[in-house]
């Protein structure tokens, strides 16, 4: 007889198609949720603060679940909204603007605009190479290959190894090169100086960078607009879903204890339309 009776008795969804539909009763109306996310979006986010609006605020009938549906909608966009403007600063903040802005603060023409790379911290390593060739260098003294390895072991080693990437000897190198030694050595004392330049340069153009950095946490001023417009939309739909809600509610609970609402139509109405 116990086992005929369980035989009768439901255990629920068992394909998967029913435990999906099955799974969706715990979500509550769902009438504006159907088409409310973006790409990426997690929905299980949103139904759980839907569950929890439920909890809260005890809706009773489809045109009050639909109201709290609306204020979850309307929190949901909100959430979004802090998300766009958080979009819209990283993007403002981006190497390549706050370079291009950094050098528009130092007064730097078109094709003197700092790159990306040029905003980190510059390398001492190859900044005391560098003062290590001009210090070595001597325009007095005749520039020859035994010279250079007795009284210019850097200059010497970067020849040594410009040489061996080109997979030649020094002598073969230097006949290859325009130049010649002297032109080699020039050229690269003027390199070294060029970037200790930049080196000298760069604590004003980092701290230049941080101010630029630092501005950047406010939107210019057409996104502020628009988020603002938007934000004041939203605001305003929340207070009057939830005022229509109370309202709503109030209205139900005056009729179920039997008391005269003169008024229960037009608030009824109110309610309708704000939903």
């Amino acid at each position: 007889m116990i086992e005929e009776v369980k035989s009768h008795l439901s255990t629920g969804p068992r394909s998967q198609a029913g435990k999906a539909r099955s799974s969706m009763n715990a979500v509550r109306h769902g009438l504006f949720s159907r088409h409310l996310f973006l790409e990426g979006e997690p929905p299980e986010e949103y139904h759980v603060m839907l569950e929890d609006l439920h909890s809260t605020l005890r809706p009773v009938g489809t045109l009050e679940q639909g109201l709290v549906e609306r204020i979850a909608v309307n929190m949901w966009r909100q959430r979004r909204l802090v998300q766009a403007e958080t979009a819209l600063l990283d993007l403002e903040r981006r190497p390549q603007k706050i370079a291009k802005a950094t050098s528009r603060e130092l007064e730097r023409g078109w094709n003197e605009e700092l790159k990306e790379e040029e905003l980190g911290s510059y390398n001492e390593n190859l900044a005391g190479w560098c003062q290590r060739v001009i210090d070595e260098f001597d325009a007095r003294s005749e520039i020859t290959l035994d010279a250079l390895a007795k009284q210019s072991p850097s200059i010497h080693g970067q020849l040594v190894e410009d040489a061996k990437s080109s997979g030649v000897l020094p002598e073969a190198y230097l006949t290859a090169y325009d130049g010649g030694l002297q032109e080699y050595v020039l050229e690269l004392v003027r390199w070294c100086r060029g970037e200790l330049d930049k080196a000298n340069q760069r604590p004003r153009i980092l701290a230049t960078a941080q101010k630029v950095w630092d501005r950047k946490v406010i939107l210019p001023d057409n996104h502020l607009e628009l988020l603002a417009r938007y934000q004041t939309t939203l605001d305003n739909q929340l207070y009057k879903a939830m005022k229509a809600l109370r309202e709503t509610q109030e209205w139900r609970l005056k009729t179920m204890e039997g008391v005269s609402c003169p008024n229960a139509r037009n608030v009824q109405e109110e309610a309708m339309n704000a939903a």
